[in-house]
């Protein structure tokens, strides 16, 4: 019977082919946007490729003096009495993300690596893909052998896929490792949306000891991010209680530096990208809004639908009535035209996984767009994708067809046969119903574009935020000398001459030399100690951001110094070391003073920076933080190996990009040139404008899909209405009614219920911003502009879709029409 209804529902498609065709497309659009959403959410929320991925959690130290929240890495001797001291783990293990050099058969390039506690791949349950990985403990102790375990992608690009790689030696920032294995495909490692190119021995971090302490020892060092797999039956409470417990421990233990501590633990896929407290708050909500929007398309593509299938049901009225005359019962008939509209439905939604596969590769194409980092999230259409768009076709297929099928099987068969009779009327129940769907088609369209102005909005109101410094003709270039095996003085050396090559071009007003710009994925926080403010016993100290820059960072980035002086060439490891301090800085600590010879330091028993000038505030990690406090050193006084060359110019800045890196190569081909590009464009990744960017294109894209939909359903029901008044038109025209009089008749039922929908959209709009309001940032939620300019375009596009049809009654012979049946 079911086999019997799917071929009877094919032919009755396959006969209305231009209808068939119209309604698989806006059921394609509906779906496609929605498995577009959730293929990107479903990618970003995916578990790791790793036995009871559920189990899986992330444990982030909580400073109360950390205003960022950036702060949620733990020192050594805090990760080994975790380890040691808790019982909720089955494994604890430990990680650190940095970026160095690969150099292979003589030819160095980026390398995104982990450093890893010997447990970290058999805590995960990794297995290797070939030779072998880390065995517990190893690597972990001071002057072991430097081996490395290859990422699979950067086993494939770097050493062509080849077995025979294991054992063979390669160099890791100058240093000489021993490749030992491969992990499997799947695991791009633990460091979400980025694919590590492979792991090294925690004990690598040691080549830091000279600047920042001992890892092993020092407790205010804090490198490692933490992950523990839970025993079975333990909760994520239990779990949070059990490592509180020891952290208040550690806290009277070592007051200096582990007082005040909280501990989070988190499931991992809710600690993503990182476990920071606003993301954690929020992604859940923009996972929930998303997936709202999506919503509202597919709710307004299924009244799209369900307005053609009544249009379609009352011309059917005649068929139902002959076969219900012929013995079919009224539930035959329901289930022969829900076959048709789930039938429909499917076709959709093979449609709409192709769109939505299209939609989400762009996306995320849009997204890696400018960047060398090898950003790798998974959002292949796995099992959770078909089945949701399984479901949405499903619902879809019922929604749409059950109330059309219930209409068309009521109809009386005696006056459906009867040879006068005609479909519903202008003013008829199935009419009224029509209107209703367009005027919430109109209302939903009406949310979806509010919605999306707000994100446009907020994305134009950052592009025009004061930084604080100039992005124009601004052209940045990272390196790191070290990947190349370079000492310090030789590194020292290279910059001079770089800085002093690059300065020679006549097209460059100014070069700088800086560990870090601003909004870079690279971030610095120190630990500071004032002078004159001793602190309470068991207070932390605050936790302040700073960069290393050299004596022209401020000319070449134009950031005002508004007291006391900028860095000199003279001050250099052989003059008093001094520090630059931001006017947010100065007015917290130093209220009602001069901050100039002021002196802080960032070591309990560390060297004091004497503050030599006050410099504007600006934008440091994201572009829409608030006033925080920040500092400069000078990159003379304090050495690092990493740095950032930034190169102002007189010409546009593009230019500048090939000749940086042939300058670069010319010095020593060995040093991989990253991070190549304007600032501008550097302005436009995660740190920067990318958040509203993705914001102001996903809810972009959902409101122009809204606006063609509620188009065309207020054009459909409109034309339709007008046609089934073709008679009592040409009656009027025949009797002497002016041509505009006959526009004003048609276009007001258009009117009524274009301003209808705008109303109730309004009120949903209102509704519907302030759930976006937690992460709408830089616009108000009721952003005037938004809410005057949007409805206004509406409802010309909607008065436009009206007038179409009347604009074609007023043409009607009134000889045809009287004719008309």
């Amino acid at each position: 019977m079911l086999l019997q209804d799917l071929r009877y529902a094919a032919r009755q498609l396959w006969r209305s082919p231009g209808f068939t065709v119209l309604v698989v497309v806006t059921i394609a659009l509906g779906i496609g946007a929605n498995t577009a959403i959730f293929s990107v959410l479903n990618g970003f929320l995916r578990p790791l490729p790793v036995p009871d991925a559920d189990r899986i959690v992330t444990l982030a130290e909580q400073n109360p003096n950390d205003e960022s929240g950036m702060v949620f890495r733990f020192s050594y001797p805090a990760f080994s009495d975790l380890r040691e001291q808790t019982s909720a783990f089955s494994d604890l293990i430990a990680s650190n993300t940095l970026l160095g050099g690969l150099n292979v058969n003589g030819k160095t390039t980026q390398f995104v690596y982990s450093t890893v506690t010997g447990n970290f791949f058999t805590g995960l349950g990794v297995k290797p893909s070939a030779g072998r990985i880390f065995l517990p403990g190893e690597g972990e102790k001071p002057g072991s052998e430097l081996i490395v375990v290859l990422g699979y992608s950067c086993w494939q690009k770097r050493f062509g896929a080849d077995p025979g790689v294991v054992g063979r030696q390669v160099r890791i920032d100058g240093k000489t490792a021993r490749i030992v294995g491969v992990v499997p495909r799947e695991f791009y490692g633990v460091q979400h949306g980025l694919e590590m190119d492979g792991y090294l021995p925690l004990n690598y971090l040691t080549r830091f000891d000279e600047h920042s302490g001992n890892l092993y020892t020092t407790r205010d060092r804090h490198p490692l991010i933490l992950h523990g797999r839970l025993k079975p039956g333990v909760t994520i409470e239990q779990a949070r209680n059990s490592v509180n417990l020891v952290a208040r421990h550690m806290g009277e233990q070592f007051p200096a530096t582990d007082k005040g501590f909280a501990i989070r633990v988190i499931p991992e896929r809710l600690a993503r990208p990182l476990p920071v407290p606003f993301l954690e708050k929020v992604i859940p909500l923009i996972t929930f809004f998303l997936l709202l929007l999506a919503g509202m398309v597919l709710l307004l593509a299924c009244m799209n639908v369900a307005n053609l299938l009544l249009v379609r049901a009352t011309v059917r009225q005649r068929e139902m009535a002959i076969r219900a005359a012929l013995g079919s019962g009224r539930a035959r008939l329901v289930r022969q035209m829900l076959t048709e509209s789930l039938l429909l439905a499917l076709l959709g939604a093979v449609a709409g996984l192709v769109m939505g596969k299209w939609g989400s590769d762009t996306f995320i194409g849009s997204i890696r767009a400018g960047t060398d980092f090898p950003i790798t999230v998974d959002f292949h259409f796995d099992w959770a994708v078909f089945v949701y768009a399984l479901i949405a076709a499903v619902c879809t297929g019922v929604l749409i067809g059950m109330w059309p099928a219930i209409r068309a099987c009521r109809t009386d068969p005696g006056a459906a046969l009867h040879e006068g009779a005609r479909g519903d009327s202008a003013g008829g129940a199935s009419h009224r119903i029509r209107g209703a769907l367009v005027v919430a088609q109109v209302a939903g369209s009406l949310v979806l574009l509010i919605v999306a102005g707000l994100f446009v909005r907020s994305l134009q109101n950052a592009q025009r935020l004061d930084l604080g410094f100039n992005p124009d003709r601004l052209v940045i270039a990272r390196m790191d000398p070290y990947d190349a095996g370079y000492s310090q003085q030789r590194t020292i050396d290279f910059y001079k001459e770089l800085k002093r090559r690059v300065s020679a071009w006549p097209n460059v007003q100014s070069v700088s030399i800086a560990f870090r710009v601003p909004m870079s994925y690279i971030a610095s926080l120190e630990t500071v100690f004032f002078e004159d403010k001793p602190l309470p016993p068991g207070q932390q100290p605050p936790i302040i951001g700073d960069n290393l820059v050299d004596a022209s960072y401020f000319d070449t980035m134009q950031i005002p110094i508004l007291r006391g002086r900028a860095f000199r060439e003279s001050d250099d490891r052989n003059a008093p070391i001094v520090a630059i301090v931001n006017q947010t800085m100065a007015a917290r600590y130093w209220p009602d003073q001069d901050p100039i010879g002021k002196r802080f330091k960032l070591f309990s028993a560390g060297s004091w920076y004497q503050v030599i000038g006050v410099a504007r505030d600006g934008k440091y990690t994201v572009v829409f933080e608030g006033s925080t406090p920040y500092f400069y050193l000078s990159i003379e006084q304090n050495y690092v190996a990493l740095r950032t060359l930034q190169v102002r110019s007189t010409v546009p800045p593009q230019q500048l990009l090939a000749l940086i890196q042939r300058e670069v190569q010319a010095l020593d081909p060995d040093i991989p040139v990253s991070d190549l590009e304007t600032m501008q464009q550097s302005l436009s990744g995660g740190q920067g404008y990318l958040m509203f960017r993705i914001g102001a294109m996903q809810a972009g894209s959902m409101g122009v899909l809204g606006l063609i939909l509620a188009g065309i359903g207020v054009y459909g029901v409109v034309s339709y209405g007008a046609s089934q008044r073709t008679r009592e038109i040409g009656i009027r025209m025949a009797l002497g009614a002016h041509p505009g009089e006959v526009v004003r008749l048609v276009l007001g039922d258009g009117v009524k219920l274009v301003v209808a929908g705008i109303v109730l959209g309004l009120a949903g709009a209102i509704a519907v911003t302030r759930l976006a309001d937690r992460f709408l940032v830089l616009v108000s939620s009721t952003d005037p502009l938004t809410f005057i300019a949007v409805p206004a375009a509406l409802a010309v596009l909607a008065l436009w879709a009206c007038y179409l049809p009347a604009r074609r009654a007023m043409k009607v012979d009134p000889m045809v029409a009287l004719r008309h049946e």
